[in-house]
């Protein structure tokens, strides 16, 4: 049985996203920040085995802003050779993971090569689908088979989409989710992906198919002001339970945390698409280095000018704890 602290990582690579208050599980500050990190092991207790110290790994927990992390083994996934830069592996884990089960425990998304003749492509929207998870929602839906619709705020990112594969790019700024969907898709989404909440979350609401699937795994659009974990709020124009009964539809929420036993499983499916070529992982190309610019990639994530994964790089080479702890 392993130690209470059975690794010791230096953490080289992160990403920048912060529990956000009222975000369950509710943690009450103090309380370190960060949910995912690359590094490599510098200790390890005596009873961990499969990994040794200078092995890269990524891993998961609350404590990811910080240039050592205590990490349980449980947490923690080894990248075996060929090693992809570093960078590339950090999408894989909270964004890769959310994409992947929730697409598939949740959404009950079929694989094409699975089903055989009995497949059936479904429509499948992905909101916010440029930024950290949607990327991979998108892929993972086409890898699947099935037609894929994506939204997104300009014109770079709809350029972008489309390199990832969807069928149909929506660029709200230019064009009404509602209406897109009403007049291009009046049979309605079998399947949405969503990650903003508000009025798009009402349009997606709206335009289910019979049957349809909504899976909110994120209110981006509303976690700065608080509004996301508030009962104040417009609401719809038809209540939600009428606007589901009418079609037999579901609205499921997913939260990473409750599926750790698909954890491992779904991340090796992840980088084995990755170091295969057949998985793109988008880092944004703004550079943030050090604790000290933490605060400010979480300010330029809200800004929704980031494509793909925002990441900091805390140092710039691996290193090895030689200190007897």
């Amino acid at each position: 049985m392993a130690s209470i602290l059975d690794l010791l990582v230096v953490c080289m690579v992160m990403n920048n996203l912060t529990p956000s208050v009222g975000y369950p599980p509710r943690l009450d500050p103090p309380y370190d920040c960060g949910f995912e990190a690359v590094g490599t092991v510098a200790w390890m207790g005596k009873d961990v085995v499969g990994m040794k110290v200078g092995d890269v790994v990524g891993y998961t927990g609350i404590n990811c802003f910080s240039e050592y992390a205590p990490v349980m083994y449980k947490q923690v996934f080894v990248i075996p050779a060929p090693v992809p830069p570093l960078p590339n592996i950090i999408p894989l884990l909270v964004s890769g993971l959310t994409a992947s089960i929730a697409l598939e425990q949740i959404g009950e998304m079929k694989q094409k090569d699975k089903e055989g003749a009995s497949f059936k492509q479904e429509r499948v929207l992905v909101t916010a689908a440029a930024g950290g998870t949607g990327q991979f929602a998108v892929q993972l839906a086409k890898l699947a088979g099935h037609f894929v619709i994506g939204t997104c705020g300009d014109e770079s990112k709809v350029a972008l989409l489309k390199r990832l594969g969807c069928d149909r790019v929506i660029n709200y700024k230019t064009e009404k989710l509602h209406e897109v969907l009403r007049n291009e898709f009046p049979e309605g989404i079998n399947l949405v992906y969503e990650s903003v909440g508000g009025d798009t979350y009402e349009a997606c609401l709206s335009n289910l198919a019979v049957r349809g699937r909504l899976v909110v795994i994120g209110m981006v659009g509303s976690y700065q002001d608080g509004s996301a974990f508030s009962r104040s709020g417009s609401g719809s124009q038809a209540p939600v339970g009428m606007k589901l009964l009418a079609k037999s539809a579901s609205v499921r929420g997913f939260l990473l945390t409750q599926f750790q036993r698909h954890m491992r499983s779904h991340f090796q499916r992840l980088l084995a698409l990755l170091q295969a070529g057949n998985l793109q992982t988008v880092v944004d190309k703004t550079q943030f280095m050090g604790l000290e610019q933490v605060a400010d990639a979480v300010d330029y994530l809200y800004s929704a000018k980031n494509q793909g994964k925002v990441v900091v790089q805390l140092t710039k080479e691996a290193r090895t704890l030689t200190s007897k702890l």
